[in-house]
């Protein structure tokens, strides 16, 4: 049944650091609905290990900030955006202080730490708790503010455009949102709202193997591409070289971090192998690396893992600056200090998204993407570690910034209801079960860290054929969670997939066995949603 209107100011979709960041930036005379598909706190940040990386200490600079990120993002930086989220670093990090979120390394606090690709120890922190952190201080935060409406357990269906709604408000041919269906304790409403902000995170669950949580089924990037707006660079998905490999604990990060204090990777044959496969940098190369070489590996042995040695640190050491990963592989019986942790590379970022501004504006009015969600060229072709809490941080409060020069009043706007027709509640929970592995078994086997035309092409057959029968379980069906992420992971799934077969080189994170080289110079892989198509 349908839940009526809700009208306000601000519609936050996600509540993770981009989110929540807004939400508190925003003037207090606004009212927020802050939506949150599982209850808080929650989201890819929470589970950040890390840190967040900005240019706050006496020995780095923006412009090494940006070296790195350049460096790491294969030829594909934006710089121009790059440079406004790295210098916008010092900010989120006061910012965020006076929020009551306190990190190691910033302003001369503590000792930050060092990734990947990183030229100096610029990774501020809490132990390996960093999005832990953010992501319980900052909702505290967000629960005190009378004009911040939290509603969790909530799920946005579809945004409303006003070409569809109000024809009037479409101004020189650019639509305008106005808000969004969201499904709530089996009822759906109409939000309306004077601007809309995605910050859904991103996509992991379109593959086997994540790092991610279950709730990261790419339905912002879905939506988004549903109302027509480009979405762009989905090919360059980033692959976390170390996750554990457990039956028992399948989405668990092993932090980089580790191997930024010395912990080795070696083969089950006993050697350190990142020598062959980059030997100035080791264990400390981009991810993107690392990842293919622990990959390749695997293939040439035909193991399913590799092992991470940090047994050169102490227990103390172990315990006192990793707690969060010494506590994991303990609950599994691996006792780190005293035997080397299983690892297996596994989908962590995605990298493209939403086409957007670093202040989150789309190509849609009244619309703004932020955060993993959105791809503003600042990765390029393959993330440097920790610049995704910086981006998500800095996008929300530059999001807030403009919000208000764009702001339009929704108490005017108008949208039909939710139509439920003649849909039935499911009756078979097996159709959607086997549809969700199906999928996600073709995007490892043929979408994964190294990939071919033949697999790419025999991959976007079979989801055509998964897509049509969803699409009809949609159109027939009483709308549940599960069958709606379904849905927006096929759609991820198919855009990444066009994507790739349309990139015909290796760069960054898409590398094809077809397209073994890197063209001189290379555009953006853009797939404009079904509208525009």
């Amino acid at each position: 049944m349908s839940n009526g209107t809700i009208k306000t100011d601000v519609l936050i979709l996600g509540a993770g650091m981009a989110g929540l960041t807004c939400a508190l930036s925003l003037p207090e005379e606004l009212e927020i609905l802050l939506v949150s598909k599982v209850p808080m706190p929650t989201g890819s940040t929470y589970l950040a290990q890390g840190g967040l990386a900005a240019a706050v200490s006496e020995e780095d600079s923006f412009e090494l900030h940006l070296k790195d990120t350049i460096d790491a993002g294969a030829g594909m930086v934006n710089e121009k955006a790059a440079i406004d989220i790295i210098s916008s670093g010092p900010r989120l990090i006061e910012q965020l202080s006076g929020w009551g979120v306190h990190l190691e390394g910033s302003f001369g606090k503590g000792k930050g730490g060092i990734e990947g690709g990183h030229s100096v120890r610029r990774v501020l922190h809490h132990k390996d708790r960093t999005g832990r952190l953010i992501s319980e201080v900052l909702s505290e935060r967000c629960a005190e503010r009378r004009n911040v409406t939290i509603m969790e357990c909530a799920f946005a269906v579809n945004l409303l455009a006003a070409s569809r709604e109000m024809p009037e408000l479409v101004e020189d041919a650019v639509d305008r949102c106005i808000g969004a269906h969201i499904l709530h304790n089996g009822t759906i409403s109409t939000v309306l709202a004077g601007e809309t902000v995605i910050a859904t995170g991103g996509s992991g669950k379109v593959y086997r193997y994540t790092s991610n949580q279950d709730s990261a089924t790419g339905d912002g990037i879905a939506m988004a591409y549903r109302a027509g707006l480009p979405v762009k660079n989905m090919e360059f998905y980033q692959f976390h070289p170390t996750c554990l490999f457990h039956p028992d604990k399948r989405n668990f990060l092993i932090t980089e971090a580790l191997r930024g204090e010395g912990a080795v990777l070696i083969n089950l044959g006993g050697f350190r192998f990142m020598e062959h496969y980059d030997p100035q940098r080791m264990e400390l190369a981009p991810r993107d690396i690392v990842a293919r070489a622990i990959d390749s590996e695997m293939k040439r042995l035909g193991n399913d893992h590799v092992l991470l040695d940090a047994t050169h640190l102490s227990r103390d050491d172990l315990t006192t600056s990793f707690p969060e990963v010494t506590e994991g592989v303990i609950s599994v019986g691996i006792v780190p200090w005293e035997e080397p942790i299983p690892v297996v590379p596994a989908a962590h970022y995605t990298v493209g998204g939403i086409d957007a501004r670093t202040d989150g504006s789309t190509d849609m009015n009244g619309l703004r993407a932020i955060g993993e969600v959105s791809c503003t060229g600042f990765h390029g072709a393959n993330r440097l570690g920790s610049n995704s809490l910086l981006e998500a941080g800095v996008m929300g409060l530059k999001a807030s910034d403009s919000i208000p020069r764009t702001l339009m009043d929704s108490s005017d706007f108008h949208a039909s209801d939710w139509s439920f027709g003649r849909a039935k509640p499911i009756s078979e929970n097996v159709l959607v079960d086997h549809a969700w592995a199906a999928l996600r078994s073709v995007m490892w086997d043929y979408v994964g860290i190294v990939r071919s035309d033949r697999r790419l092409k025999r991959a976007l057959r079979i989801i055509d054929v998964l897509a049509e029968e969803i699409e009809e379980d949609y159109w027939t069906m009483l709308p549940v969670i599960g069958l709606l992420e379904l849905r927006n992971i096929c759609t991820v799934g198919s855009i990444i997939v066009r994507s790739a077969l349309r990139r015909r080189e290796s760069r960054g994170l898409h590398y094809s066995l077809d397209c073994p080289d890197t063209l001189h110079s290379s555009g953006d892989t853009v797939i404009s949603g079904p509208n525009h198509e």
